[in-house]
């Protein structure tokens, strides 16, 4: 009687030459200097908003706002078509870019993302001023209107 066994090797898969699994100390470095920079804005915007009247919220992202103009029309919502107005000012209120009308569907990344998040929060109708720290703005490198990189700003909103 005679057996037969075969087996086979199967080897585990290899990673390409430019794929490592070791850790990226520069990404991890970069990562930590971002976050002590989000952290020194935060506190400077919160030393910021307590010399404004009161009425000001901190939003869940991390954004100051007030509405100004309420009404009692239902919450705009993600994938809704907005059509509103704004104006953007420097904390001690230059202003830096003026927007007549502009019309997107909320989700879509069609403006900053503090607006777009700020609109969540808001009803057809309503005013808003806005406190947005740089990395919900412009971010690291501004905008060709006149808004440098790492700028907060002051936006006052409206929605139709």
């Amino acid at each position: 009687m005679c057996f037969l066994w075969i087996t086979a090797c199967k080897q585990s898969p290899q990673l390409p030459a430019n794929k490592t699994t070791g850790i990226d100390s520069i990404a991890n470095n970069l990562l930590a200097v971002n976050q002590d920079l989000i952290h020194y804005e935060d506190s400077v915007l919160n030393v910021y908003v307590a010399t404004l009247d009161s009425g000001y919220l901190k939003s869940k992202l991390g954004f100051w706002y007030k509405i100004n103009l309420r009404t009692q029309k239902a919450l705009i919502r993600e994938k809704d078509k907005c059509r509103f107005q704004y104006s953007i000012y420097s904390l001690n209120d230059s202003l830096l870019t003026d927007m007549a009308q502009a019309e997107i569907v909320v989700g879509k990344k069609n403006t900053i993302r503090g607006i777009e998040e700020a609109l969540l929060l808001m009803r057809p109708g309503e005013t808003a001023t806005l406190i947005l720290p740089w990395y919900l703005a412009y971010g690291m490198k501004g905008n060709d209107n006149g808004v440098a990189a790492y700028t907060s700003v002051k936006v006052h909103l409206s929605v139709y």
